[in-house]
């Protein structure tokens, strides 16, 4: 009979632990999520081109764009190359909006998508 009861007991201790770390975890991981979500998107930022450069030994259009974001102010730094994407089909002036869709690369933001506003 005590087998039992121990057994109950013990299943739902884990049940109200469970309860509780999800709860912890909702908690501590809410304000990751917040973070993130003050950009227009996951790996997309809006804003207005501060500098444009090239790196003349790598080859044409390869460099970077500096960009500060609309909505956060921040300034990031999206390196460009071959593969990057511009729409319409031509580099972005010093000045103007544009939407960037980027890849982090082990802390190096690559542009793949660039949108001139």
């Amino acid at each position: 009979m005590d087998y039992k009861r121990n057994q109950k007991t013990g299943v739902s201790l884990m049940i109200i632990l469970a309860l509780v770390l999800v709860g912890i975890g909702g908690s501590v991981l809410s304000p990751l999520t917040i973070a993130h979500a003050t950009e227009i998107g996951s790996n997309q930022v809006q804003g207005k081109v501060l500098s444009i450069q090239t790196h003349a030994g790598w080859g044409a259009g390869r460099g970077t764009i500096e960009v500060k974001s609309d909505q956060t102010g921040r300034i990031y730094t999206f390196y460009v190359g071959s593969r990057t994407n511009y729409y319409p089909h031509r580099y972005p002036y010093i000045g103007e909006r544009v939407r960037v869709h980027y890849l982090n690369d082990r802390g190096y933001l690559k542009a793949t998508r660039v949108e001139i506003r």
